[in-house]
């Protein structure tokens, strides 16, 4: 049975992140539950196990989901047999704001349904209610609705849970959809934009991370940038550096930028005693450009935070490592990151 404060608390977080436009999972836990495994096939058709086909979807959800912020529980990432209520512990003991589970249907049905418990949350109802419908659009497949039934992992959960029949294993057209990794990363993506919609956020594919290193064609360096391969705190096969100067002449970085707002963005350096204590690092925004100052005689190897800007989308908000500094060092141009927010 749900309890009337973790409803209240998870409706109190679906009201914030609306309020402040978050569009990520940031701070959520979603707990993905592949039915059966190990010894427990599931249900069996036209060649497929469904306990295969489970953990598939939902270690493509996984991904999908940890691109996009979330903290993800897993009941099981491997073919093994995890009871109904060891994987109910392992939701309730790691805090999951979420609980999905996935199946295959069979009994000479065809189809897609989702459910929830029938004294679940109102979020676990709005949960089944927003995950179905994507469930449909993106595998094809004929919408049997949303139901309620006392299952095991949706009674004894207490955070909003559903369980969703992806497909029937025993129908050709279906498991034909089941048997294609492209429908499987599909089921993913339904399950990634179900729950999006449920915490109010529009519907969207994570934003990748991008990382632009000095080999790559967004890189420029004019030829007074040597090329290094020594230090082995590099990033990649080698790097760009250059003696300190009082002259214009920055190496810079060029991403695409697929979506306007906040992006954190991260420089990678080889650190030696030699380096500047002070390269600075210019970051164009959509308010102009930020020099930051960074000391590479250490922190190298890592990503090293510079801060976090407004870019517009598009390629006019580059990244640039100026050599105009205290003379007497080089600076280190290797790589940078941009991660949105």
């Amino acid at each position: 049975m749900k309890h009337s404060l973790t409803v209240i608390c998870a409706l109190a977080m679906v009201l914030c992140l609306a309020s402040v436009g978050w569009t990520h999972f940031s701070g959520i836990k979603i707990c993905l539950d592949p039915g059966h495994g190990g010894s427990d096939p599931g249900a069996v058709g036209n060649g497929l196990q469904e306990k295969t086909i489970n953990l598939d979807i939902a270690n493509r959800a996984k991904s999908l989901f940890q691109q996009d912020a979330a903290t993800v529980i897993s009941t099981r990432t491997s073919d093994v047999y995890v009871s109904l209520q060891g994987r109910c512990d392992i939701a309730n003991n790691n805090g999951a704001n979420r609980f999905i589970a996935s199946h295959c249907n069979a009994g000479g049905g065809v189809g897609t349904e989702t459910f929830c418990h029938p004294n679940g949350s109102s979020n676990s109802f709005d949960l089944r209610n927003k995950v179905n419908p994507e469930l449909v659009a993106h595998m094809g497949t004929t919408n049997r609705g949303v139901k309620t039934a006392d299952f095991y992992v949706l009674r004894n959960t207490s955070m909003p849970a559903i369980l969703a029949e992806v497909a029937f294993i025993d129908n050709a057209g279906d498991a034909a959809k089941l048997a294609s990794a492209a429908y499987r990363q599909e089921a993913g993506r339904a399950y990634l934009h179900g729950t999006q919609a449920h915490y109010g956020q529009t519907v969207h594919d994570p934003v990748s991370d991008i990382i632009i290193d000095n080999t790559s064609g967004s890189f420029y360096a004019s030829g007074n940038w040597a090329t290094g391969t020594s230090s082995t705190d590099k990033y990649g096969s080698n790097y760009r550096f250059r003696s300190t100067a009082a002259v214009s002449d920055a190496a810079r970085w060029t991403p695409n930028i697929p979506s306007a707002g906040n992006w954190k963005v991260y420089a990678w350096w080889p650190a030696g005693t030699n380096r500047s204590p002070s390269a600075p690092y210019i970051v164009t925004s959509t308010g102009g450009n930020t020099t930051v100052k960074v000391n590479q005689q250490v922190s190298g190897g890592t990503w090293n935070y510079l801060g976090t800007f407004s870019l517009g989308a598009g390629t006019g908000y580059p990244t640039s490592l100026s050599c105009w500094t205290g003379t007497g060092y080089v600076v280190m141009a290797d790589a940078i990151k941009w991660v949105k927010q």
